[in-house]
């Protein structure tokens, strides 16, 4: 039996000790001549005792003189290898496979065609005879024996990619011709460059991923400041409300007991005075009746009292209503806490992306429009109506208030009794509107928007935006902006609609000719009061309203100014 520390290449399978005189069979598998040789003599069937493959009868053999060679190699080198055969294999080391002893040394090389791994001192024979110059040396593996094709005991030097699998050159003569097949190296190189790619693809992704994973931490805390920044901003907010209510309430309760102490004293007053006057009275009224007791007529026209006049006696004294007056307050109250809560809802709604939002995208799925305009009109458009009241003597207003032309009425002293205009009855303090106004027929007109402060009774009234007048007209066959200074739009063709825009939070007023979907100008930066996240909240102490303004020809008989319906419509 040949010691355990014999590579088992070497060694007859019949036997189990190293070769002698080796010979092979048709099949490719090496036996000492006198083992195989009994071993087929001494059965009735012929066949191969590794792989059992049969023959009809003993075949002729012959000696396998390439592995007699490197069987003598193995036998001369066997003990030649001494202390310079290189170190010692230690763990993960692939030790080699012909240093006997216990202390193996660590491999430099494995041999595909000797299917075995060889340390510095034992690789020399390849290095030295020329037979063993042909074999394919790699760096040293732990797993040779999966490189031998099980089925034809041959290395396995090429690849199929058609079928995905090692062969070695019987396979590739047997059961693969016609395939794709490369040799292992190139299919090697081919799958590390891919995996290098991947590697590469992988790593970008992972990049890619850790920025976003970056983005997003950052956007947390930017979020989470301005979080805190609007907590904040929001808690000052209430502050300033619940101080402003308290202050109210303070001043209130000081105005009524004022009030109410001035009532007192001056009702004390009346009651010393009655008093004073009930006393002489009664004096009086004694007196009196000690005259009627006497019989004597000279006595009792001597002693007769003077009697007090009826105006000295009656005081003018009605009663007075309740300084109080804790209905109108309540109502106050009331209408604050209802003005609150609608503006929290707005606030909210926002924030959560509420119904104001949905609606929009309801409409928008739904509403053929394509452009600005469009947008503009599904979103914003408001009911307008003409305010009577207002309007200049000279106008009239239609029963329904969407039309005003020329035609003199009696005055009222909320009128524009200087310039032709009318107001609209709705005023706004917040938000987005929109509406339309047809012009048709008119030779001259002006539209826009106007604080609700605007001089109605001034003949010097200049319509520009540092006086609250945000406005667009047409005079004398020119359109123009009525800015400071006057802005003239001369390619813009006189319009037979127009519909306006107020964007009350960004501080925009803009015009556009609805037939034509452009826009004619646009006012920006205007001032309306109410954009900070304060006086929304407390607008309704202070609250400074926009309402829209209208000057129809001023030719009597001309055609009316109409506020029409906003329709959604598709560009021209």
């Amino acid at each position: 039996m040949a010691s355990a520390n014999i590579s088992e290449e070497f060694l007859c399978s019949i036997c189990l000790d190293v070769f002698t005189e080796p010979v092979s069979t048709p099949c490719g598998h090496n036996y000492c001549r006198a083992c195989i040789s009994s071993y087929w003599s001494s059965g009735a069937i012929i066949q191969c005792p590794l792989c059992q493959e049969t023959f009809l009868t003993a075949p002729k053999l012959r000696v396998n003189t390439e592995f007699r060679d490197m069987l003598e190699i193995f036998k001369t080198t066997k003990q030649a290898a001494g202390e310079d055969g290189g170190s010692p294999a230690g763990p993960g080391d692939v030790p080699c496979d012909f240093c006997e002893g216990n202390r193996k040394r660590k491999a430099v090389k494995s041999c595909l065609g000797c299917v075995a791994s060889y340390c510095d001192a034992h690789l020399k024979p390849h290095r030295t005879v020329q037979k063993l110059k042909w074999h394919q040396l790699i760096n040293p593996v732990d797993s040779l024996e999966e490189r031998v094709c099980r089925k034809h005991n041959k290395v396995m030097e090429s690849f199929c990619k058609r079928d995905q699998c090692c062969l070695c050159s019987v396979c590739l003569k047997e059961d693969h011709v016609g395939h794709d097949v490369v040799s292992l190296e190139e299919e090697f190189k081919a799958r590390k460059t891919m995996l290098q790619g991947a590697k590469t693809s992988m790593a970008n992704a992972i990049s890619d991923k850790c920025n976003t994973v970056f983005r997003v931490e950052n956007l947390m805390t930017q979020s989470r400041q301005k979080l805190e920044e609007t907590k904040v901003e929001a808690n000052q907010a209430f502050a300033g409300l619940v101080a402003a209510i308290l202050s109210k309430k303070t001043k209130l309760m000081e105005v009524l007991e004022e009030k109410q102490e001035a009532a007192e004293q001056k009702d004390n007053a009346l009651k010393r005075q009655l008093w004073l006057e009930i006393a002489e009275l009664r004096q009086t009224s004694v007196k009196m009746e000690e005259v009627l007791k006497t019989e004597d007529e000279f006595q009792l026209l001597k002693n007769l009292p003077s009697i007090p006049s009826a105006t000295n006696t009656k005081h003018c004294f009605a009663e007075r209503k309740s300084l109080l007056q804790v209905e109108k307050v309540l109502r106050a109250v009331v209408k604050i806490e209802e003005t609150l809560n609608e503006h929290m809802d707005k606030i909210r709604e926002v924030i959560e992306g509420g119904k104001e939002e949905e609606g929009f995208e309801e409409q928008q799925t739904g509403t053929p429009f394509d452009d600005e305009l469009g947008k503009i009109q599904v979103q914003h458009a408001v009911k307008v109506t003409l305010d009577p009241i207002t309007a200049h003597p000279s106008l009239f207003v239609s029963e329904d208030a969407t039309q005003v032309f020329k035609r003199n009425i009696s005055n009222n002293p909320k009128r524009f009794d200087s310039l032709h205009f009318v107001l609209g009855n709705e005023g706004f303090s917040s938000g987005k509107i929109y509406y339309e106004v047809s012009l048709e027929g008119l030779t001259g007109w002006e539209v826009g928007v106007v604080r609700e402060s605007i001089n109605r009774k001034s003949v010097n009234l200049l319509l520009t935006p540092e006086n609250g007048c945000w406005t667009l007209g047409y005079y004398s066959g020119r359109c123009l902006a009525n800015s400071n200074p006057p802005v003239h739009l001369p390619s813009i063709k006189t319009p037979q609609k127009v519909g306006v825009f107020v964007d009350l939070e960004e501080g925009i007023v803009s015009f556009y000719n609805v037939d034509t979907r452009a826009q004619i100008y646009s006012f920006t930066g205007c001032v309306f009061e109410g954009a900070s996240f304060l006086r929304k909240i407390l607008s309704f102490w202070a609250r400074t309203r926009i309402y829209p303004l209208f000057r129809p020809s001023a030719e009597e008989g001309s055609a009316p100014l109409r506020i029409t319906d906003v329709r959604y419509t598709k560009r021209k």
